[in-house]
């Protein structure tokens, strides 16, 4: 007779993987990455010497950053660092940028998801006395018509223009409730791509970043994604543009397609931040069933520097 003996083997733990990247800031060696997919964490990723401009995140073996008050940790859109050092999140479920110590901006429903749009980008300026200047940016854009059609009021199949607003941050405190009323916004004066809804090609703004503009004033440089509101979409560009304060766009675009790796073309790029203030950008893209998430890190001409 023959005696089987079963030992029990326990799985190995996977390794944290990084599946939607939505948001990117650097962090001295680091890049610190939102996943929308995830929940209650971040990622961070280690930047190694040589490493780039292409970077494969899930091959730098990122590690996955848990929030203390990780039940506000939810769809996250984007990612910053205060001036006084604190790592803030954009939940575009909550309406709320969060940080370990809890809620620090909690927005107007006025800027809820619609259509799946919503608030999608968070740009962090430090101000001389440790507060700091923040830009929350609704995306804008095709709403989704399978779902904005069964609204009442109806809602077209026009697209929105991105919607920006800006407030302050106070030093080690919070902004608390920010209404609409009381902050500055500012409406994106986007390109319109020729053609006419819903088959045309029409711009939203999944994230940016503040930058110093030609006359020396301040202003973002916005990423852009277009797509037309058929039944199968298709997303054709990938733009970024400088706009000033009143939403007025500043220059020409730099094509986004142009400057990455062939295989990332049509990848949904989704983050962009600073890389090396003033002369490098760092965009990030989701990752699909052929292609893993990565940053790209793109040089920006010389009329774009600061």
């Amino acid at each position: 007779m023959l005696l089987f003996l079963l030992i029990s083997v326990p799985l190995l733990a996977q390794p944290p993987a990084i599946k939607e990247a939505s948001g990117i800031v650097r962090s001295g060696n680091s890049l610190l990455i939102v996943d929308d997919s995830d929940v209650g964490a971040y990622y961070r990723v280690p930047l190694k010497k040589g490493l780039g401009p292409l970077i494969d995140l899930n091959s730098q073996k990122p590690e996955r950053v848990k929030l203390k008050a990780h039940n506000l940790g939810i769809d996250l859109e984007s990612i910053g660092i205060l001036a006084d050092t604190r790592i803030v999140l954009l939940s575009e479920r909550l309406r709320s940028l969060v940080s370990d110590t809890g809620i620090l901006a909690e927005y107007d429903s006025d800027l809820a998801e619609v259509g799946k749009r919503g608030l999608e980008g968070v740009a962090v300026r430090s101000k001389a006395d440790g507060s700091s200047i923040v830009a929350v940016l609704w995306e804008g854009g095709y709403g989704d018509f399978s779902v904005t059609q069964y609204m009442r009021p109806p809602v077209g199949r026009g697209p929105w223009l991105p919607i920006l607003l800006i407030h302050d941050v106070p030093r080690h405190g919070a902004a608390g409730r920010v209404r609409l009323r009381d902050v500055k916004t500012v409406e994106l004066q986007v390109p319109m791509p020729m053609g006419k809804e819903p088959e045309a090609q029409r711009f939203r703004a999944p994230d940016l970043t503040w930058t110093k503009l030609p006359g020396g004033e301040w202003g973002f440089i916005v990423l852009l994604s277009s797509q037309n509101a058929s039944a199968k979409p298709i997303f054709q560009h990938h733009w970024i543009l400088r706009f000033d304060l009143n939403g007025k766009s500043v220059g020409e675009p730099l094509d986004l397609a142009a400057a990455v790796p062939p295989k990332t073309r049509d990848a949904n790029w989704e983050g962009v931040n600073w890389f090396e203030p003033g002369k490098s950008l760092v965009v990030c893209h989701e990752g699909d069933s052929g292609l893993q998430p990565h940053a790209f890190i793109l040089d920006l001409p010389p009329a774009w520097r600061f």
